[in-house]
């Protein structure tokens, strides 16, 4: 069972929550993976309405990168519901931009104080 963790990051929009769960944090050397959770307070238009998203994350400490390990989509908010699409494609590695969600997480994982 997840514990999730509000973090305090403001999407310019509004409309969603940031979650981490720091029983997940996995560290080897400036490496560090970790579970996040975005959960909408407004549903995205298409085909079905996506309530939240889980994903697994990688962290370079160092560098300051992030890379997508695996993400899900789910039809109910806190990742529960019906998962409607799911990736497990380790992505490549991308610079974290200043100000992002990205950062966010990447500050939670990396233990950088603000």
């Amino acid at each position: 069972m997840a514990e999730w963790t509000a973090l305090k990051w403001s999407h310019e929009d509004g409309g969603l929550t940031l979650y981490v769960d720091y029983t997940t944090v996995r560290k080897k050397d400036n490496i560090v993976k970790m579970l996040s959770l975005v959960d909408f307070e407004v549903t995205e238009k298409g085909e079905v309405d996506l309530f939240s998203s889980r994903a697994q994350n990688e962290y370079d400490c160092k560098e300051k990168k992030i890379r997508q390990l695996f993400y899900a989509l789910y039809s109910d908010s806190m990742g529960k519901g019906k998962m409607e699409h799911s990736n497990s494609e380790h992505l490549k590695w991308l610079p974290v931009r200043s100000g992002s969600m990205e950062e966010a997480m990447w500050k939670s994982a990396c233990d950088e104080k603000e």
